[in-house]
């Protein structure tokens, strides 16, 4: 797909003369199963071979972040990422017997470009949004500074 410049602004503004996207799928109307079998399933997957995963939902306002990671609990077909991830997890690591497994969990939210701490005992309406960082240590690995693990 690509969207043109838009001449009507003039020749010199500064608008970068096209945007190209490349879409690996389009989940038009797709179920939460849908969504949840291509987005999440192989990260959740690997979380339980020892592999760290981020699961992320970007978009404008509106667009149906909140129902595609949560989803709903009025039917249990409509669960979202986030209530079929822990349930995978915890499926999976029933069923490895011969392994001593631990399974830690965070929950950020960024919202104009201020970080959330989703399962701090602070209120989320309390929270600055400027408590978290996020850090490269001496090894490469990405840290979230602040935020609560359980």
């Amino acid at each position: 797909m690509c969207v043109p410049k838009n001449a009507d602004k003039g020749v010199v503004n500064n608008q970068t003369e096209t945007w190209k996207f490349k879409f690996d799928k389009i989940l038009h109307n797709s179920s939460q199963d849908d969504v949840f079998e291509y987005c999440a399933d192989e990260i959740v997957h690997s979380l339980v071979d020892g592999y760290n995963g981020t699961i992320m939902c970007y978009g404008q306002t509106g667009a149906g972040k909140t129902f595609s990671m949560l989803g709903s609990t009025a039917n249990y077909k409509y669960r979202g990422i986030i209530p079929r991830a822990i349930n995978k997890i915890f499926s999976e690591v029933g069923g490895r017997y011969d392994n001593q497994i631990t399974v830690k969990i965070s929950f950020v939210e960024i919202y104009n470009e201020l970080m959330f701490d989703m399962l701090s005992s602070v209120p989320t309406y309390e929270q600055t949004g400027t408590d978290i960082t996020i850090q490269d240590d001496a090894k490469g690995e990405v840290h979230v500074k602040g935020l609560t693990m359980t």
